[in-house]
């Protein structure tokens, strides 16, 4: 128990540090002095009904004396104490909000700028992560105020009943070994629910991706079940979890009130007990019952958390240093890589391992491989996406332009749309020659700038063509594709590529559908044999 007390004000200290979220001390001691004042309104409630009934109580002060000695305050009494139970409850989720907030904007730019996590891993971090350890916070709050409550309702029970305070804490001694096997078995449900959690954003992202492939070769089906195996190893991880902590909570509780019937119903036990004594004790295992939930949250929390720390902990080995950007170079290539070794965070193994290769300059480059070979990764280390763990990647320019199959459309003027990143002062008669040349729309002369567009109002290929058009526009040397044609037909990709291949630039293509394009000049194939990964570069 000590031991999960000392990791729970680790971490506390090591979260403090990486969620900058401000006032966080202020607010964990304003909800100390709460649970305190909380503290109090229980115990003055107890003995005001023990005043009532029994017209005595086994401990006084000056303070409870006053309260007791005016009957009509308990009406205040009681209205104070669910007062701040509110105020509590209230800065509490003010708290766990302020910090989730926080850590989600610091994981979106971890995810920019380390330049080694997959999408499925920066949409787990941002959207799972970062909530449940605010509620790490959340549950420090409640820990912290049944820690106090604890404290207060023992020495208040010393000084009344010693000797019987002695038969329920050798009692409560019984109460340690069941919570540590429980504690623990609930970090393993929660370590299996992070492990299927994170599954399942890979899973869905992978769906997402091919999702035009999974209809039309009729594996809806499949994907579904095999989804709903996923979130049924989550779930009933899950509930395992809330179980186990449940019982952990409950057992104070029950402990006390079966051992306290025993030992009024078989000995006689109540001529050692007053009404406020009773009251009392049975708050104190309350706090205890929150006690356990919450040490037991706190290593369910704990998988989480270690995930965080790794991230933090990586902080010295982002490889920004790894792409370069060598303007000067006046040879014939455009990207240059070597000696390259990447793996995502959080890999044990390599994914490409010492690749070496050259991309000519101007010219159409494909890049083939089956789905999962890692060819969105490659394009990713080519462009400066990612960072290589070692060896470096090495570009004759800065200006990079990348067109995915998934088409961004901004809610917003076609103008705005088509300018979307754009740091060169284009006009607009380049903007209308740009519609016109992909053919846009139908009257090209009738185009305005100024209309709104979404992407409810244009079809696919319209999309398509606007992320081209966004591309060109910014004065490119160097196009990144990313499947961006598969859901267009022949004609449109024609087109598109007839406009493309009139500029003077370096085209980088990754396709399933490497015969839909004329006039390729090099290809690119990875193959992958278990986690090895291959890549053989040919002139065409």
């Amino acid at each position: 128990m000590l031991d999960k007390l000392k990791m729970f004000f680790d971490d506390l200290v090591k979260v403090s540090k990486i969620t900058k979220t401000k006032n966080k001390k202020r607010t964990i001691f304003a909800l100390a002095l709460i649970s305190n004042s909380l503290v109090l309104f229980d115990i003055l409630i107890i003995l005001y009904f023990a005043k009532i009934f029994s017209q005595d109580s086994t401990f006084n002060n000056v303070i409870i004396e006053f309260f007791l000695d005016n009957l009509n305050l308990l009406p205040l009494v009681v209205l104070l104490r669910f007062l701040f139970i509110y105020i509590e409850k209230v800065i509490t989720v003010n708290l766990q909000v302020s910090i989730e907030k926080s850590l989600r904007v610091h994981l979106l730019e971890e995810v920019f700028t380390r330049g080694n996590v997959s999408i499925s891993d920066a949409y787990y971090y941002i959207n799972t992560l970062a909530p449940q350890v605010g509620g790490f916070y959340s549950t420090l709050s409640v820990f912290l105020g049944s820690l106090i409550q604890i404290f207060v309702f023992s020495g208040y029970l010393l000084f009344s009943n010693f000797d019987v305070v002695i038969i329920f804490s050798t009692g409560t001694l019984l109460l340690f070994l069941p919570t540590v096997m429980l504690t623990k078995l609930g970090r393993k449900y929660a370590h299996i629910a992070y492990e299927s959690g994170n599954q399942i954003s890979k899973d869905i992202e992978k769906v997402l991706d091919n999702l035009f492939l999974i209809k039309i070769i009729k594996l809806i089906s499949t994907e579904v079940k095999n989804f709903e195996k996923s979130l049924q190893v989550l779930y009933s991880s899950r509930v395992s979890d809330i179980k186990v902590g449940t019982v952990n909570a409950l057992m104070p509780n029950f402990f006390t009130l079966f051992l306290l019937s025993i030992l009024i119903v078989f000995f006689d036990f109540m001529k050692y007990l007053t009404f406020d004594f009773i009251g009392i004790l049975l708050r104190l295992f309350q706090s205890l019952g929150i006690f356990n939930k919450n040490i037991h949250t706190v290593s369910s929390y704990h998988v989480y958390l270690e995930k965080l720390y790794e991230i933090e902990s990586n902080k010295k080995n982002i490889n920004s240093d790894n792409f370069e950007i060598n303007e000067d170079d006046k040879s014939n290539v455009a990207i240059k890589v070597t000696n390259l070794n990447f793996k995502y965070l959080g890999m044990e193994k390599y994914m490409f391992e010492n690749i070496n290769l050259e991309i000519p300059k101007n010219e159409h480059t494909i890049l083939v491989g089956p789905n999962g070979s890692g060819k969105s990764t490659l394009l990713g280390l080519l462009t400066g996406i990612f960072y290589p763990n070692e060896g470096t990647v090495a570009a004759s320019s800065k200006n990079f332009g990348y067109v995915s199959a998934t088409p961004m459309i901004i809610n917003d003027s076609l103008r705005a749309n088509l300018v979307y990143g754009n740091t060169n002062n284009i006009k607009d008669v380049d903007l209308l020659q740009f519609i016109t040349d992909f053919r846009l729309f139908n009257d090209s002369k009738k185009i305005d700038l100024n209309r709104h567009i979404s992407n409810k109002s244009l079809s696919t290929g319209q999309m398509q063509k606007v992320s081209f058009i966004r591309a060109m526009a910014a004065g490119i040397d160097i196009l990144v594709l990313d499947e961006s044609t598969s859901n267009l037909d022949l004609e449109t990709k024609k087109l598109i590529f007839n406009v493309i291949e009139r500029q003077k630039i370096t085209i980088i293509n990754s396709t399933h559908n490497p015969e839909d394009f004329i006039g390729i000049n090099n290809k690119i194939t990875i193959t992958q044999n278990g986690d090895e990964r291959l890549i053989h570069f040919e002139k065409l």
